[in-house]
């Protein structure tokens, strides 16, 4: 009897194997830009890293970051459950928890003076603007919907969206993301340094995805689902494994002496940790009794138009903003992040009734 042939020495068919699966390869290219996605919707726009992909800090330690954490907590959603709104936020808020052992914010705040208000030990605001706002939307739900749109043929994302905001993305989606990068460009100009900084991350980190993305949809990248891009068992478990190096390797290397004894803001985080864990438990099994949604609802489709329009819109705003309105940086730090507290409050409750059977996430 023949041998059945191992699919890992397939032979490989425009980046696709003999039986259909994409290769390896092309699934790490696919990693690599939806770590860059990532990284552009939220340390772009918060002016954190406003070049990662032209400083070795950026391309060596912020990129891998974000990659790591975005495919590795997509794949969980994918393979466990299914990929709705409240389960991917609730693995986001997981994914903004880095901020406690990587980079220590949670506990020294990422303001100069220190932290709004402690309580148990962390800075409580930043908590929340960072665990139950930028990083589960920015960092990873806007940036997979991108993602999903950009470089594959699926829409399970979009699809799972709660429907108003996926009828509302349907019937308008320029307007959408027109108005999303404005909103990039704003959160930007209060931490840019001057006005060429603000052209220049805007302009340059678009020319990079665009690159990126024209390489991919050339080389045939569009033609797989999400689903099959995203590592499978095994390739979970390898992310999982260099994750829990990279928060060893970091916890020491990044400023260790903030890391706070147990009883004074450890533990806190600990218990967030729990439940944030007990969450997403509930918030995938869920997902698996969900009703899919109407099957000819359609995602928004790419366009190089929109692509450019959203780039320039993002560019021209910061820039302007940094030219005429720094003066007034302030007051928008103090709007944009009351906002944050106050709707990252607003999500934390949804995603609670959600995981305890209050509402079905459509």
């Amino acid at each position: 009897m023949n041998a059945l042939p191992n699919p890992a020495f397939a032979p490989r068919l425009g980046g696709r194997l003999a039986d259909g699966a994409p290769s390896r390869g092309r699934k790490v290219a696919f990693w690599l830009i939806a770590g860059m996605l990532s990284v552009v919707c939220v340390e772009v726009p918060a002016g954190s890293t406003m070049f990662p992909f032209f400083t070795l800090w950026g391309l060596l330690v912020v990129w891998p970051l974000y990659l790591f954490h975005s495919v590795f907590l997509a794949g969980l959603v994918f393979r466990l459950g299914k990929p709705g709104f409240w389960p991917l936020y609730a693995a986001g808020m997981l994914y903004g928890m880095y901020e406690a052992y990587i980079t220590k914010v949670l506990w020294v705040s990422f303001r100069p003076e220190g932290p709004f208000f402690r309580a148990g030990g962390i800075a409580l605001f930043e908590t929340i603007i960072l665990v139950l706002f930028l990083h589960p939307l920015l960092a990873f739900v806007v940036p997979l919907l991108f993602t999903e749109v950009l470089l594959t043929n699926s829409n399970e994302v979009f699809l799972g969206l709660p429907r108003g905001f996926r009828h509302s993305i349907g019937a308008h989606p320029l307007v959408g993301a027109l108005s999303l990068m404005a909103m990039f460009g704003l959160m930007q100009f209060i931490n840019s340094p001057s006005v060429l900084s603000s052209l220049l991350s805007g302009a340059g980190n678009g020319v990079v995805i665009g690159l990126a993305v024209l390489w991919w949809r050339r080389s045939g990248g569009a033609a797989y689902s999400l689903r099959e891009l995203l590592p499978g068992p095994k390739g979970l478990k390898v992310f999982g494994w260099v994750l829990l190096a990279w928060y060893l390797f970091w916890g020491v290397a990044i400023n260790p002496k903030s890391i706070p004894p147990v009883f004074h803001g450890q533990l806190t985080v600990w218990v967030l940790y729990a439940a944030l864990l007990l969450i997403f438990y509930r918030c995938l099994v869920r997902s698996r009794l969900a009703c899919p949604p109407a099957a000819q609802e359609s995602a928004p489709q790419f366009s190089w138009r929109g692509f450019f329009l959203c780039v320039a819109l993002a560019t021209a705003v910061t820039t302007a903003a940094r030219l005429c309105l720094h003066q007034f940086a302030n007051v928008q730090m103090a709007v944009f992040l009351s906002f944050y507290v106050i709707a990252g409050l607003a999500l934390l409750l949804g995603v609670l009734r959600y995981a305890a059977g209050g509402v079905t996430g459509r």
